[in-house]
């Protein structure tokens, strides 16, 4: 980031609660998500355009895709400065850029881009950016490289696909009425410890084994919402494996009309107890090869 050359960012601080934290006592990395939303929705409010200004008007801004790689962890009271601003604003759609800095030794923790499309809340069809929002929000017409595919990795073709089967929960739902974009990010994490599991390694047995897969990020394309109370069936296979990282393919289904609502590629880092990088133990082959693959 260079931030000599963008004139109107927006930074918001916040402290990491206790129940924010998830299974490894790290901030759960949806919570670094809803953190960029509710720093998004304050600079827009600071540019001139609330949520009640947009609810107001009958319109809005939805997910399309979202990209953020995380660097380092986050703990309990640990205060996170999130930077972010527009780069670029296009007919009916735009991108925010956000940094995410660490207080307590000024580290960049993550870093991420939103591609949001802006939308009539009656209908859900795109319409087009309102002219003044240019001067309202400057964007900067430049972004940054943002790289989370493992590259120079071949496609693992024979990869066992892992099933998991959901249903939308209520409280999943956020005030346009369809799941709120995180909330995408929870199933995804479950389904890879469902899939770990239906290999022979539930995540409690996992831990005594000296090792984990920290999660270095996410690319996740939304195609179209889910609803209170549909049925989800969620498709999770390992994708790419290189010397010290890995990366599944999530795929998230109406299971009612069988269309695709979300793909993710989720990228793993694997590290040892001192936190040093390693290189992918023999246990993640038994995941690529499926269930019953131990000792084969």
């Amino acid at each position: 980031m260079k931030g000599s050359t963008l004139s109107h960012l927006y930074r918001r601080c916040f402290h990491v609660r206790h129940y924010e934290l998830d299974f490894f006592h790290h901030l759960n990395n949806a919570v670094f998500v809803k953190y960029m939303q509710e720093a998004a929705i304050e600079a827009s409010t600071a540019a001139g355009y609330s949520p009640a200004w947009y609810r107001d008007h009958g319109v809005g801004w939805v997910i399309r895709k979202l990209a953020v790689r995380y660097f380092q962890q986050a703990v309990y009271g640990d205060e996170i400065e999130i930077t972010t601003w527009v780069s670029d604003m296009k007919r009916v759609t735009s991108h925010r850029e956000y940094v995410l800095t660490r207080g307590r030794d000024a580290a960049v923790i993550a870093r991420a881009r939103v591609n949001w499309v802006y939308v009539d809340l009656n209908t859900g069809q795109p319409v087009r950016i309102p002219a003044e929002f240019q001067a309202a929000f400057q964007p900067t017409n430049v972004q940054e490289p943002l790289s989370v595919h493992i590259r120079h990795a071949p496609e693992i073709a024979d990869a066992h696909r892992y099933e998991s089967t959901r249903r939308v929960q209520t409280y999943e739902v956020d005030t346009v009425q369809h799941v709120h974009h995180a909330v995408y990010l929870h199933w995804i994490e479950q389904a890879y410890f469902d899939a770990i599991r239906a290999a022979g390694h539930p995540i409690e047995k996992a831990r005594s084994y000296g090792w984990s897969a920290l999660q270095g990020g996410h690319e996740i394309e939304y195609f179209e919402p889910a609803f209170d109370n549909d049925a989800l069936r969620i498709v999770s296979w390992i994708c790419h494996l290189s010397r010290v990282r890995g990366a599944w393919w999530h795929e998230i289904y109406n299971a009612g009309t069988g269309r695709l609502l979300a793909r993710d590629y989720s990228l793993g880092v694997f590290v040892d107890q001192r936190g040093k990088l390693m290189v992918p133990p023999e246990i993640i082959a038994e995941v690529v090869r499926g269930p019953g693959a131990a000792g084969v």
